[in-house]
């Protein structure tokens, strides 16, 4: 399978969680592209994938920044093309996951789900399926937001996305691959 990896990093919470998903699809033998939106400032064509996965850490309920302005200019390019269609009709095969880093201090989890629904938009409108959306808690690294690690909602959330969330990352990554190739193949021949 022909997989992209697309993520955005501001403290490197969410990066931690996209080089685990690239590893994993590397190991599930899958031919992987990784695209930090910060450094490298192409735009690949989602469609040429078989599966996306697309992650950001969460900043008032959305992606950052820097993903929500990718996000604009891919779905420019694909307006251009034609390619946003009354209906969204799927495209057989073609699957997108989104992932998020959170600390939720308010209100928990419920702080990172508009981000994935969010992420998730530029995907349907293509016609991808989506195939998986994944909070992962992520600690505060801004000296003066630490406080929020041990006192927020989610408990103590100090060193996060930690070992054990990286292996469950990893292993939701395998399953899902696994999931999909039978779909993927059966398109392809």
């Amino acid at each position: 399978m022909k997989v992209l990896n697309v993520y955005a990093s501001l403290n490197g919470q969410t990066e931690k969680i996209a080089l685990a998903v690239t590893q994993a699809a590397k190991d599930a033998g899958c031919t992987v592209t990784t695209l930090n939106i910060q450094k490298d400032k192409t735009h690949p064509d989602p469609l040429e994938y078989d599966l996306v996965f697309m992650g950001s850490g969460v900043y008032s309920w959305l992606p950052g920044k820097a993903m929500i302005k990718w996000m604009d200019e891919q779905m420019e390019a694909a307006k251009k093309a034609n390619r946003i269609l009354p209906n969204s009709p799927r495209i057989p095969g073609k699957f997108a996951a989104l992932y998020c880093t959170y600390a939720g201090p308010h209100t928990g989890e419920a702080e990172a789900i508009p981000a994935v629904k969010y992420m998730g938009q530029l995907y349907d409108h293509l016609g991808m399926t989506i195939a998986a959306e994944w909070c992962i808690p992520g600690a505060f690294v801004p000296s003066k937001m630490q406080f929020m690690n041990t006192q927020g909602r989610m408990g103590n959330i100090e060193g996060r996305p930690n070992e054990q969330d990286i292996a469950s990352v990893q292993g939701k990554v395998i399953a899902l691959i696994e999931s999909l190739r039978p779909v993927v193949a059966s398109i392809a021949a």
